[in-house]
Formats: structure tokens, sequence, C-alpha cells
């Protein structure tokens, strides 16, 4: 079993074309029909910075880069990828030689990591807990680290 990803640059914003403090230029998806792909975005503008920076070192788009992180996960069996224009769509089609190192996968994995999601730090709570009775629950102490082993980034040796 693989995962296929829809939107790897989530609408067009993890191409490194949209700034933190500038609106979406005229004539981009961002401009023309807003944000159809949710997420955090001031996690998303931390990724695009990442992005951009790995980028620079390795002569490539962010966008590029973006889909070349996914493509390593072994989780995932390919992506869709589409664009406007021919040229991103033979950048986007780049990425898979792209070869990312592991200082790359390093920022990547950390600057995206949305920590531990609810209800996932709950149950994990819950299940340390006697009484299963309501108690104070802190999702803090989940955010990094507990039981669960964090297999992104690894190579597949199966």
């Amino acid at each position: 079993m693989g995962i296929l990803v829809w939107s790897p640059l989530a609408g067009g914003f993890l191409s490194g074309k949209y700034d933190r403090n500038t609106p979406p230029p005229t004539g981009t998806r961002f401009a023309d029909a807003g944000q159809f792909v949710m997420f955090n975005k001031a996690l998303g503008f931390n990724v695009v910075a990442a992005l951009r920076k790995v980028a620079a070192q390795r002569g490539a788009s962010p966008a590029r880069v973006a889909i070349a992180w996914l493509l390593a996960q072994p989780m995932i069996s390919s992506v869709i990828i589409a664009g406007r224009k021919i040229e991103h769509l033979k950048d986007n089609l780049e990425a898979v030689n792209l070869k990312l190192t592991d200082e790359d996968f390093e920022l990547l994995n950390t600057v995206s990591d949305p920590g531990t999601p609810y209800p996932k730090w709950m149950v994990l709570q819950l299940d340390q807990a006697e009484d299963p009775r309501p108690k104070i629950l802190n999702p803090e102490r989940f955010a990094v680290g507990g039981p669960w082993k964090d297999l992104r980034g690894t190579k597949w040796n199966g």
C-alpha cells in the first residue's frame, strides 16, 4: 500500500512564489480563487523558507525540492503534478532527478512537522492514565517523542 499525493505544492503555495508579507500576485491561484487547500499559513511560510534555502543550495526551484522530498518518502507511491505553464511542468518532472542530502531531509522534516495532532495526543495521554475518566489534558507533553516511532526521513530497506 502507498500514498498518492494530490496537490503536492498545496495549490502552488510551496512553489516559493508567495511571500509572508506580500499579497499573492495577480493571475495566481491564490489571488484568483483563494486558498483552496487548507493548511496553517504560518507553518507553511516556514516550510517555504526552508524549501528556498535547500533550493538555493541545490540549484533547483523550491517546487522541485518539495516534490523531491515527497518522492523520497518511503510511503509515497507517486505525486499528481500540474502546472499552468509548460516550464512549471518541466521543473516538477525534474524532481525525480534531484537528490537531497541527509541535512536537507533533517531541515525539511523538522520545519514541516506539525507536532502531534488531536486526537492522537489525547489518546496517548488517556492510554497512560490508570482511570480513563476525564483528566487534565496536556497536548504539549506529546508534541515530541512519546511511544510512537517517527519513520519520516528514514530509508526504506524492505
